[in-house]
């Protein structure tokens, strides 16, 4: 099982390359979806992705378990998530302080759980979308630097393990490892 990394900054194609690579592997396909419709700008960008897939892919909806999300996959041949961003987010919101504790913790539930589909899924590829945020300027309040700084503990933790890292530039996808 390979774990591909798809990075870059918002619109720059990520999702779009992520969903062509992964329908290039042949059978059972999954779409992990992190996103919560909180107002109608994220409501039409939910349904353009549910539009974009059809029915291509089977979708499992997950805001912050995502080591019990990723576990339901076992039987696919390929697993898109989408995304890394989305879900930092959901888990920020969701708890009462801001803590690096609870990113930590989520964060290493679902790495422990990629480990064991590695040994034990017929998975090919798990793909991995995220953005970089932390590239403009410093954040003018505490929760959005926070929330910078964990996402950037995300990313890299994720990048390590990741077999293939591509960071998408103005729709251009370039490979970093």
């Amino acid at each position: 099982m390979k774990i591909v990394m798809v990075t870059g900054g918002q619109s720059c194609g990520k999702s779009t390359f992520a969903q062509k690579t992964a329908e290039k592997i042949i059978g059972k396909r999954a779409y992990i979806a992190t996103a919560q419709a909180f107002d109608e700008e994220m409501k039409i960008k939910i349904q353009r992705h549910i539009d974009e897939r059809e029915d291509r892919f089977d979708t499992i909806e997950e805001p912050l378990e995502l080591d019990k999300a990723i576990l339901k996959t076992k039987e696919y041949d390929v697993v898109l998530l989408d995304c890394l961003t989305m879900w930092t987010s959901n888990i920020i919101l969701n708890n009462e302080n801001t803590e690096e504790t609870a990113v930590e913790k989520y964060l290493e539930n679902f790495i422990k759980s990629l480990e064991e589909l590695k040994n034990e899924s017929k998975i090919q590829k798990i793909i991995v979308v995220t953005n970089e945020v932390g590239w403009g300027i410093i954040p003018g309040n505490k929760i959005s630097r926070i929330y910078a700084r964990l996402l950037g503990t995300v990313n890299k933790k994720i990048a390590k393990i990741s077999d293939e890292v591509y960071m998408m530039v103005s729709g251009i996808e370039v490979k970093i490892k």
